[in-house]
């Protein structure tokens, strides 16, 4: 928009004509001798160009006035005797404002008084008074200068009327440009809502896994319209695989590479045999993950972690990528830390004997993971992280609740953390009580 507004005051830059203007003076006096003197003192000053109306008569310069005004003639200079029969100058002046009130006015007297040249100064803003005799210095030099004064305020005038001119149709192009913007806004966020609803159709849906899985919750906030976290599950009578997962940034880019993420570690588990080989199918996942990112892999990450849990002996296998499962027994924390490696990375090729841990879980203990969205999340009176320690603390006191409430218990204490801030980045976490 800036570009075509400075295009716009380029074309429209404003200037003055230069060109050299007649001006046209009226001289009224009672005495026709003067009025010729007067007249031949004006062609002495050379610098402007002049065309000269005289009256000998108050009444007769007024009608002259009117027939000019409507000839569309500008009177740039009226000078006036000031003692004349049937109407005083002053009082002259005061009429001649009706047809050019932008006109300067000059009163001439061989003996004025102040009363008069107050009242032309009030009345018909007076430019000038001149003692009679008149010198010729003093003359011209009155003359340029009323002269000059008219073309600076006509000057002036255009200029103001050129710059209006460009103000309003700046306006109009500001007004235009706005109007692009929110539309092409509006046709750039529909899609994203698109975009979202092809996303919501792929990924993992929060409320089908909380009918399916008893005692269980996951809780996604995006940050945008789309979202660079996910989650993927598969369950079955034998066992519940679960991933949670956070994607290189948000938005748009992290949407893109979360499908690409779970569509590798879906592909993954179908394609693997043994549906309880955690080593197997994260491997083939990342390799699937690097292939169709083309070796882009340490622009385009995940952090992930992944667990399966045998629902008859309520073992669980866990590997983490820079994400953490946490057990909460009897309000005891238990961790198992994921390792510092990305998923996507070269590195994993196969896993270290100690990047898959098993825990055996008992009936009562509560499981969570969680990408790092809540525990980044600013807000409270210091306007801080929300930190790990703090989410630990808080995973502790609600995972001795009754399930039914953890997911909700979590969402008042984001919201009560975040309060006015705008979220920091993309929030899941996911929890399951054993039964």
């Amino acid at each position: 928009m800036q570009q075509a507004i400075n295009n716009f005051i380029r074309e429209t830059t404003v200037s003055v004509d230069t060109k050299p203007t007649e001006h046209c003076i009226l001289i009224i006096d009672d005495d026709q001798n003067l009025v010729l003197t007067i007249k031949e003192k004006l062609y002495n000053v050379e610098e402007f160009s002049f065309t000269v109306e005289t009256a000998t008569d108050p009444l007769m310069a007024l009608e002259l006035m009117k027939v000019l005004k409507q000839e569309g003639v500008e009177i740039s200079l009226i000078i006036s005797d000031l003692s004349m029969p049937g109407m005083q100058g002053n009082e002259l002046l005061e009429e001649s404002m009706k047809y050019y009130p932008e006109s300067k006015k000059i009163l001439m007297s061989g003996n004025p008084t102040l009363d008069a040249v107050i009242h032309s100064l009030n009345t018909a803003h007076l430019y000038r008074m001149l003692t009679k005799p008149i010198e010729d210095l003093d003359f011209q030099t009155t003359i340029k200068q009323a002269i000059g004064a008219v073309e600076t305020e006509r000057e002036l005038k255009v200029t103001n009327q050129k710059l209006t001119h460009v103000n309003e149709n700046l306006e109009k192009i500001v007004e235009e440009k706005i109007y692009e913007i929110r539309n092409k806004n509006k046709q750039l966020t529909d899609s994203i809502h698109y975009a979202g609803l092809i996303q919501k159709s792929v990924l993992s849906c929060e409320t089908e896994f909380a009918n399916d899985i008893h005692n269980a919750f996951t809780l996604i906030l995006p940050k945008d319209i789309v979202s660079g976290d996910f989650f993927w599950y598969h369950n079955d009578e034998n066992q519940l695989s679960y991933c949670i997962a956070d994607s290189t940034g948000h938005g748009v880019p992290g949407a893109f590479v979360s499908l690409l993420a779970f569509g590798s570690l879906r592909e993954s588990f179908e394609r693997t045999k043994l549906k309880n080989d955690v080593n197997s199918i994260i491997c083939k996942a990342n390799n699937q993950f690097k292939k169709t990112l083309n070796n882009n892999a340490n622009q385009d990450s995940v952090e992930l972690g992944y667990f399966i849990l045998d629902k008859k002996t309520n073992n669980i296998k866990f590997c983490g990528f820079k994400i953490s499962l946490y057990i909460v027994r009897k309000s005891q924390l238990i961790e198992l830390n994921g390792s510092k490696l990305i998923f996507g990375s070269d590195a994993i090729d196969e896993l270290s004997e100690g990047m898959i841990q098993s825990f055996d879980l008992q009936k009562g203990d509560t499981i969570f993971m969680s990408s790092d969205g809540f525990m980044d999340q600013f807000g409270g009176k210091d306007n801080k992280k929300f930190s790990s320690k703090r989410f630990k603390m808080l995973i502790s006191i609600i995972g001795s609740h009754h399930p039914d409430n953890h997911r909700d218990a979590l969402l008042k204490e984001f919201q009560g953390w975040k309060g006015n801030n705008e979220q920091t980045d993309d929030v899941s976490v996911f929890g399951l009580t054993i039964a």
